[in-house]
């Protein structure tokens, strides 16, 4: 098994032939721009970087919540270095992607089937040796309780969000990925949460915990003051052998 961190909350997750991209992101424009100016994808900084890994087997890029920092680099990856991943996200990730991304037609919506504490949601399948859950969220807030660019998108997008403040966050969501043996028995299992959550929000479900804990938990540190209990409510939930923060 093979973690791969890329910056900012970007990871691949690797075993044998199957691998997992999430969240990946290097355009990185600064907070003037951010507040001021258009923002876009920085297509050669996200080529200089990918072009560093072979992607080009992919089953699913993952994203939790459709902020410009998760999703803007999104379509150039899953068109120029990953053409056969599917994207995993919410409604209003797919509605941000819309008709001018090119790859809206490959986004499996999540909003319905999505698990909980109590809830074990759907698995979904790529490939023989992984299946991936969604797990019901929530985006902690920026400051003082304030979360930016909050909303959701209920149309496709024709056209490319120009602002910060158009890339609105809609549902969010965490993801367990399990990698299978052959027997479908889970071989390692990863927590992916891409933004602090107030627990119990985030958490998987407490039976699938039961019967197998989680081998790695990747956390968010950032904001973990504007909610209670992060990390340790989801170290209690999760039962990991390894955080990465």
């Amino acid at each position: 098994m093979r973690l791969i961190y890329l910056g900012t909350g970007g990871w691949i997750f690797e075993r044998g032939d199957d691998q997992v991209i999430a969240a990946p992101f290097f355009s990185n424009p600064g907070l003037l721009k951010t507040g001021l100016l258009p923002i876009h994808s920085d297509l050669d900084v996200v080529d200089q970087f990918m072009s560093r890994y072979d992607v080009s087997r992919a089953q699913v890029i993952l994203v939790g919540h459709a902020h410009y920092d998760h999703l803007m680099d999104v379509p150039r990856i899953a068109l120029e270095h990953a053409p056969g991943a599917r994207i995993l996200g919410s409604r209003t990730v797919k509605n941000t992607l819309g008709t001018w991304s090119g790859i809206g037609e490959r986004v499996d919506e999540v909003n319905d089937i999505a698990g909980d504490q109590k809830t074990v949601g759907t698995w979904l399948r790529y490939g023989p040796g992984v299946r991936i859950m969604a797990l019901r969220s929530l985006h902690a807030p920026h400051f003082e309780g304030y979360t930016l660019y909050k909303g959701t998108r209920v149309r496709a997008l024709n056209a490319e969000p120009r602002w910060a403040t158009e890339w609105l966050d809609g549902t969010t969501h965490a993801y367990l990925i399990d990698f299978l043996n052959p027997d479908e028995s889970v071989a390692f299992r990863i927590y992916y949460q891409d933004a602090v959550a107030p627990s119990p929000l985030g958490f998987a479900p407490e039976s699938i915990i039961r019967e197998r804990g989680v081998d790695v938990a990747i956390l968010v540190p950032a904001t973990f003051d504007q909610v209670d209990w992060h990390p340790e409510a989801f170290i209690e939930n999760l039962q990991p052998q390894r955080v990465l923060l």
